[in-house]
């Protein structure tokens, strides 16, 4: 953890400095363009004001020729506190003014003819007979006579000895505020980088150290983190995923010792009556060897619903769906329990629509769906209740919303919510009176879930139970 931290502090540090340095660095050459732009702006300003001098001075002459004592003479009128405007001999004709020559910027004077060729000059920069560059005509300005190009002049502004200096020092400025600043910002950034990597790194120290305490077997651990971004979403689901850890835990030392109690009891009732009747205490009897029998089917349904819950809850359960006429099914079951139903003195009631979708579902699955809920409820139904089954297209949804009801004496509210658990039978007493493996209502809990259906219990203590279930429907095949 602490190598990311300091992996964290320092690509934190290194994004500052390199925005600090850019900014400066653009910053620099910004200023330096700015400055550069506004020498450049004062020679094109001054070939201006230069221009109609020449232009008269070619008006008045009708050529070129001693153009060079003019330069001469404009050069010699430029200074401090002095312009210019045209008259006299060449129209030139010098007039006091605020502001018109630049104290410390000098000027090179260029005048070229209407070809570009240099005629005159007030420097060392050209000779005559000199060709001007394509650049150097743009930046010049034109000599116009009547309305036509007859030359151009061009002012080299030079900066000097005192703009030099002050330009180097404005550069130098600029580069050491720069280095300040990106130092300063510098050492803050790495500051505050390491104060935030280490917030934002302590929740995972914490996730860390709780899976490590997982792996060593305490499933208790939980990580408390505060917020709702992505590092408190990930301490909700490491806490969801102990939490359900956990409880698989549990779930599975309570299956263990539930399978361990439920196989013991056949076992020593089988024992035990073989003893017996080895030992003469018990006559070698039909009755006698029938009670063995009955443990050994209990203890063989015990061992099969085992294995069909195990299959379903490891989603290996072995499904051939097909359609299904819901309707042909509780026929079948109706005409198998009838025996039954007249041994407990009740009654079964069928209600289903003449229109009723077929089930996409495995027929036999269904069956055992049936049969584990009537068989509950007949169990649990005194004589002269009434069993119902009833069924109805759902108007939400593409499913088969089926219903078991019975008028038994219903299920204690404190019981309801852990019905569909393995070995469930609602206490030793009812476990006693009723017998059975209590898994059929597990086992039907995975069977509708396999199908992607849904189940669900209601009951009032002495006003029955009522099973409700869906399964997926064939909307696009006949009905029957």
């Amino acid at each position: 953890m602490r190598s990311l931290t300091w992996k964290l502090a320092l690509a934190f540090g290194l994004v500052t400095l390199l925005a600090v340095s850019g900014v400066g660095i653009l910053a620099r050459r910004a200023a330096v363009t700015e400055l550069d732009t506004y020498v450049t702006q004062a020679g094109v300003a001054r070939a201006e004001e230069f221009a109609p001098i020449f232009a008269g001075y070619y008006a008045e002459s009708g050529n070129w020729n001693d153009v060079q004592e003019t330069v001469a003479i404009v050069m010699s009128a430029i200074g401090p506190g002095r312009g210019m405007m045209g008259a006299g001999k060449g129209g030139q004709h010098l007039q006091s003014g605020e502001g018109q020559a630049a104290g410390p910027t000098g000027y090179e004077i260029i005048v070229a003819d209407s070809q570009g060729i240099v005629i005159a000059y007030s420097g060392d920069q050209r000779e005559p007979g000199q060709l001007l560059n394509e650049q150097e005509l743009a930046a010049g300005v034109p000599i116009l006579v009547a309305g036509e190009k007859v030359g151009t002049v061009l002012v080299l502004t030079m900066a000097s000895e005192v703009n030099q200096r002050l330009a180097n020092q404005f550069q130098q400025s600029v580069g050491n505020s720069v280095l300040t600043a990106g130092i300063i910002v510098g050492v803050l950034a790495l500051i505050v980088a390491l104060v935030l990597s280490m917030q934002i790194l302590a929740p995972l120290r914490k996730l860390t150290a709780a899976a490590r305490q997982i792996a060593r077997g305490d499933l208790s651990q939980r990580v408390q983190v505060r917020g709702t971004d992505e590092v408190g979403a990930l301490a909700e689901t490491f806490n969801g995923m102990a939490e359900s850890l956990q409880n698989q835990q549990e779930l599975r030392r309570r299956l263990m010792a539930d399978v361990a109690h439920e196989l013991r009891t056949p076992l020593s009732v089988i024992r035990g009556n073989l003893e017996a009747l080895l030992d003469g205490v018990h006559p070698l009897t039909e009755e006698h060897i029938a009670s063995v029998l009955d443990e050994a089917l209990l203890l063989g349904r015990l061992t099969e619903d085992l294995r069909e819950l195990a299959l379903a809850e490891a989603g290996q359960l072995t499904m051939h769906r097909e359609p299904v006429d819901l309707a042909d099914i509780v026929r079948r079951i109706e005409a198998g329990l009838e025996p039954i139903m007249l041994e407990h003195a009740l009654k079964l009631e069928v209600d289903m629509p003449d229109i009723l979708p077929l089930a996409d579902a495995d027929p036999l699955r269904v069956s055992q769906i049936f049969h584990n809920l009537l068989s509950n409820a007949i169990r649990h139904t005194p004589a002269g209740g009434t069993l119902r089954i009833a069924a109805r297209k759902s108007a939400l949804s593409d499913t088969i919303s089926i219903e078991v009801e019975d008028t038994g004496a219903g299920i204690d509210p404190d019981t309801l919510p852990h019905l569909f658990e393995r070995f469930h039978k609602g206490g030793a007493a009812r476990r006693h009176e009723y017998g059975g493996t209590g898994l059929g209502l597990s086992i039907v809990k995975q069977y509708v879930e396999a199908h992607g259906g849904q189940i669900s219990v209601s009951s009032q203590v002495g006003g029955g139970t009522r099973f409700t279930f869906t399964l997926p429907a064939l909307m696009n095949a006949d009905y029957r």
